[in-house]
């Protein structure tokens, strides 16, 4: 059941200007219409609209996935840094790729992308764990900058 929110209670601070800094309508609109706050430079909240509106599209998708017989997964932001090198990746990245070792000095990536995540995770699976006509798939938030391969 979905409850009716007043509008008069509804947090979406909105501005009566255009940002400076923002360059696109979209990116203009976003934050006039209080949808959206910046944080730093590439970060965003989302506020309370933008967020509502956010998990209607992902409950489309999701029902729509669904009726195609595929299932939803989830995998993890932190990656071994292993698979990034073994795809050659982790150096087209640069330092723009978040580093870090666990307390057994393992080394992660903080993985803006799920390519090599995914790729693994089909790989070591026994083929008769999925038939031919297998389908999955997620939904999260990705970086918008990620780099080409040659």
């Amino acid at each position: 059941m979905t409850r009716a929110m007043y509008m008069s209670k509804l947090y979406a601070p909105t501005l009566k200007e255009d940002p400076a800094d923002a360059e696109l309508a979209s990116h203009r609109l976003l934050l006039r219409a209080g949808m959206i706050r910046k944080e730093a430079a590439g970060l965003y909240s989302y506020l309370p609209l933008a967020w509502r509106s956010i998990r209607k599209i992902e409950n489309i998708v999701r029902d729509e996935m669904d009726a195609a017989g595929a299932q939803e997964l989830m995998m993890p932001i932190m990656v071994d840094a292993e698979l990034w090198r073994e795809s050659g990746r982790i150096d087209a990245y640069g330092k723009e790729l978040v580093r870090f070792d666990d307390r057994h000095g393992r080394e992660f990536v903080l993985g803006p992308t799920h390519e090599e995540t995914v790729t693994a995770l089909v790989r070591n699976a026994p083929i008769s764990s999925c038939p031919s006509t297998c389908i999955t798939f997620r939904t999260s938030s990705a970086t918008s900058s990620v780099p080409a391969l040659a």
